[in-house]
């Protein structure tokens, strides 16, 4: 199954970049050679977009 990401609102788009980052973010954290925490990527967003980063990284971890 395929998604234009293109094709959605730019909230949405916001929301999949947001959990990408998230993703990306648990995997630095995971990563011997990097080991940074997660949460201090939270600060790159503001209100409901941090709000939603940090559950993210509770969901990928």
């Amino acid at each position: 199954m395929s998604h234009n990401l293109c094709s959605l609102p730019p909230e949405q788009q916001e929301r999949v970049e947001v959990e990408k980052a998230a993703a990306y973010a648990v995997w630095k954290e995971r990563n011997p050679e990097i080991k940074t925490p997660a949460e201090s990527e939270a600060g790159n967003y503001k209100g409901e977009m941090q709000t939603f980063f940090l559950q993210q990284v509770e969901r990928y971890r």
